[in-house]
């Protein structure tokens, strides 16, 4: 298995499916969502009842930006939903049924004039979502991955920010995790979510099964669920998160964003970050059981709790700020924990993973807008390249002020979306000077 650099799933790079509301030039942004989901573990579908609460946002999308997909070209007085894999059953806005059309794009609902020109209000969507990419039944539990928007109804792009709450209703004795931090229960058998920091909408999700579970004997803060694991097991494989978390910590200058950081461990080559917990497939972690080094998922994964779902990419262009940094910081974990040479190690395999880009004509700028050949290219220059780029700055700057910078970046940002610019403008200001040269060679 390749270390910390190492290969992501390539459903992670398909993006879910947006949903866009609009009314003329006016548009929608959610702001918070009340889920309620049911897991039907025998039919592998997901049955959801959304109340989302809408802010009239002319022009831009929950991110500030500018709002994106069919918004220009919907019907007067229309909401358009681009959800086309789910399933919606009713629509109600503000307790008034709303006619729904499917669409080949996804779903079309009428306002009359008095909906259009609402300023905010609450949206009820009753749904279902089948088992595919983004929502996973395995034996005996269920977990969604990256493609939110394809088991909830979403507004916006799945970069856009928003809080949610997430009742979950399921079998007895299955045990969960959810984006968040979990409260009391509904009712028996029914846990509650609740994260009221706006996170980016791919970041949402849960987890749910006859899951093991551990909480960690150094750290109350790190619990562990697993798929056929005992706790022996998950203790051994997730011994050194504590010391991890630590090193992370003081690397971004600011604690854990949770109260809480879950790890599940389930079959499988899952990799992925949400907001409060990782998915972990066992095939990318059991080879820790022969060489303690390979922590590279757990290390990766726990380091997107700040960059990647804290502090996030405005928009994909610009993916390196999530995934080069991340890798970057995997590398500088090995470093800490198991020498300079782990640190060489995965030098070496980054810049083998950016050859192959080179080899074949195809070495852009990290911040480069346009479309790439291949999933492995991309990731050569967003993970390979961006790491990289991390390790040329620290090398430029020295390891007191490169620090200094990277934390200074992390506080200053930390809740927001990013581009390129608020990196440098965060170095430069630890460094005492331009930095222009160096991020128009790699960056720009």
């Amino acid at each position: 298995m390749p270390s910390s650099a190492g290969l992501r799933t390539s459903a992670q790079w398909v993006l879910c499916a947006l949903t866009v509301l609009a009314v003329n030039a006016q548009t929608f942004t959610g702001q918070h969502y009340e889920l309620e989901l049911r897991p039907d573990f025998e039919a592998r579908v997901l049955d959801g009842k959304a109340r989302i609460h809408l802010l009239a946002a002319t022009g831009q999308d929950a991110t500030g930006q500018a709002a994106t997909g069919q918004a220009d070209t919907a019907p007067a007085s229309t909401l358009e939903l681009l959800s086309p894999r789910l399933h919606i059953r009713h629509a109600r806005l503000e307790g008034e049924d709303l006619p729904l059309e499917k669409t080949a794009g996804g779903w079309r609902v009428p306002l009359n004039a008095k909906q259009a020109q609402a300023a905010a209000f609450w949206l009820e969507i009753d749904y279902r979502a089948s088992a595919g990419p983004g929502l996973e039944f395995g034996k005996h539990y269920v977990m969604t991955a990256f493609h939110t928007c394809r088991w909830m109804p979403c507004v916006g792009s799945d970069l856009s920010r928003a809080s949610v709450a997430m009742s979950l209703d399921l079998p007895a004795g299955y045990r969960s995790v959810a984006s968040g931090q979990r409260l009391a229960e509904t009712s028996p058998g029914r846990p509650l979510w609740r994260q009221n920091q706006a996170y980016p909408l791919y970041t949402l999700g849960f987890a749910a099964g006859r899951f093991t579970e551990l909480m960690d004997s150094v750290n109350p803060q790190l619990r562990y669920l697993g798929v056929n694991q005992d706790q022996a097991a998950l203790a051994k494989k997730f011994k050194d998160s504590a010391r991890m978390l630590d090193f992370f910590e003081d690397k971004a200058g600011m604690p854990l964003p949770h109260p809480i950081y879950t790890q599940v461990l389930v079959p499988g080559g899952a990799a992925q970050e949400a907001s409060s917990f990782s998915l972990i497939g066992t095939r990318m972690l059991d080879p820790i059981l022969e060489d303690p080094q390979e922590d590279w998922v757990i290390a990766h994964e726990m380091a997107h709790q700040w960059w990647g779902n804290l502090i996030t990419c405005a928009t994909w262009d610009e993916l390196w700020l999530n995934e080069g940094v991340t890798v970057f910081m995997t590398a500088a974990w090995k470093q800490h924990r198991w020498g300079d040479a782990a640190y060489q190690r995965e030098l070496v395999l980054l810049r083998q993973r950016w050859q192959d880009a080179k080899d074949i004509g195809f070495d852009k700028p990290l911040s480069w807008t346009g479309e790439y050949p291949s999933l492995k290219i991309k990731r050569a220059i967003h993970y390979s390249k961006g790491a990289l780029f991390l390790n040329t700055l620290r090398d430029e700057l020295g390891e007191q002020t490169f620090w200094d910078g990277l934390r200074r970046y992390s506080r200053e940002h930390a809740g927001r979306s990013v581009v390129a610019g608020d990196l440098q403008a965060a170095m430069e200001k630890s460094a005492g000077r331009s930095l222009q040269a160096l991020f128009d060679a790699w960056v720009y």
